[in-house]
Order: C-alpha cells, then sequence, then structure tokens
C-alpha cells in the first residue's frame, strides 16, 4: 500500500513539475513574442527622415513702411528636411523665403566732438530674401523639438550670415505624417533681426 502511495506521490510531483515548466515556457515565449512586437512597433515608428513645408508670419522689427520705422510681419514659406539619428538627435536643412520686398532701418548713434549725439542711418533693401540654415534639433520629448543653427540668407541685393534658434512642436498623425507648430528667431549678422512662426505638415520615411 504504501509502495503505491509512494509511486502516486512521485507521480504528480514530475506531473507538478512537468505543468510548471510549461507554464514558464509559455510565459517565456509570450515575453519574447510581446519584446519582438514591441522592438517591431519601435522600429516601424522610428523613421529617420522627414520632409515637411510650412506657412509662416516673418516679425521684421525694424522695418520701414510708409516712411516710418516700426515692425512689420510679412507672409513666408518654409521647406525642410530632416535626418534624426535617433528618438533625440537630428540634423536638418532648414529653408526659409519671405514673399515680400521690404525695407530694413539699420541704425547706430556716435558722440560727435562737440558733445551733440547724431544718428548714421543706413536703409537695407531686401528682396524676396531666402535663407538656408544648417539646424541641429533635440527632442527632450516626442512633442518638441529645441532647435539651434547657422547659415545664409540671400538676396538679389546684399547676404547675410544668419544665426537661428527655435522650438518646434509636433504631433504625429497616422501614416506616417505629422502636423506641427513652429517658432525660430534669426538674428543676420550685422543687419537686422526677425521673429517666424507658423504651421506645417510633414512627411516621415
Amino acid at each position: 500500500m504504501c509502495y503505491y502511495k509512494n509511486i502516486w506521490i512521485l507521480l504528480m510531483l514530475i506531473a507538478s513539475f512537468n505543468w510548471v515548466q510549461g507554464q514558464e515556457h509559455n510565459t517565456l515565449d509570450q515575453e519574447q513574442n510581446t519584446s519582438h512586437t514591441d522592438h517591431d512597433k519601435s522600429h516601424e515608428a522610428h523613421k529617420k527622415h522627414v520632409l515637411s513645408a510650412s506657412i509662416n508670419h516673418t516679425v521684421i522689427f525694424a522695418g520701414i513702411k510708409d516712411g516710418n520705422t516700426k515692425s512689420i510681419t510679412l507672409p513666408s514659406f518654409g521647406l525642410n528636411y530632416t535626418y534624426f539619428f535617433n528618438h533625440k538627435w537630428a540634423i536638418g536643412l532648414h529653408n526659409d523665403i519671405i514673399l515680400e520686398d521690404f525695407f530694413v532701418k539699420e541704425s547706430s548713434s556716435f558722440e560727435t566732438r562737440s558733445g551733440s549725439e547724431e544718428e548714421d542711418i543706413a536703409v537695407i533693401e531686401r528682396g524676396t530674401p531666402i535663407s538656408a540654415c544648417i539646424m541641429g534639433i533635440y527632442k527632450p520629448v516626442p512633442y518638441l523639438g529645441l532647435m539651434a543653427g547657422a547659415g545664409r540668407e540671400f538676396s538679389s541685393h546684399e547676404d547675410f550670415t544668419v544665426l537661428r534658434f527655435g522650438i518646434e512642436a509636433p504631433f504625429h498623425l497616422p501614416n506616417n505624417w505629422e502636423v506641427f507648430g513652429v517658432l525660430t528667431y534669426d538674428i543676420n549678422i550685422n543687419a537686422y533681426e526677425s521673429l517666424t512662426y507658423g504651421i506645417g505638415i510633414g512627411k516621415l520615411f
């Protein structure tokens, strides 16, 4: 009787061991499948290239209009290419064109020998200028990009070196599309400064 009892206990232990092993194996398979699925989704979600276009307004702080110096707002258009090294870091070629001709007032003051202050004024003429900047981009979170870079603004009258700083807020859409808001500040060396804001759409691939 004890003999059969011991065999029964041994069989139960073996069955229990096999059941536990089977459960662990199934769990591992599920975790591996989930891991592979997550990895595949993450890989599919991470696109390295982005082509985008934006419709903007550019504020020229020292513009000249109707003979007066004041801030003027002009329509502009952006066309960008961005390459993402990973989810955080990217580099891009960002191009903007202001769609109107305008004048900018450049002024400097100096003190004469008599002690009076005079103003030496220069007027800069711009004919639908096009700026092209190489931008470094850092995304601390998926919906915010911090940008900084430099480039050149080209016009039929005169070219200037540009320093550009900005932020971009993308919102992802299905089928690898995104819409975004953008705000940039340009410093044209020895010329003028401007602020550009707008909205755009981009395609990830």
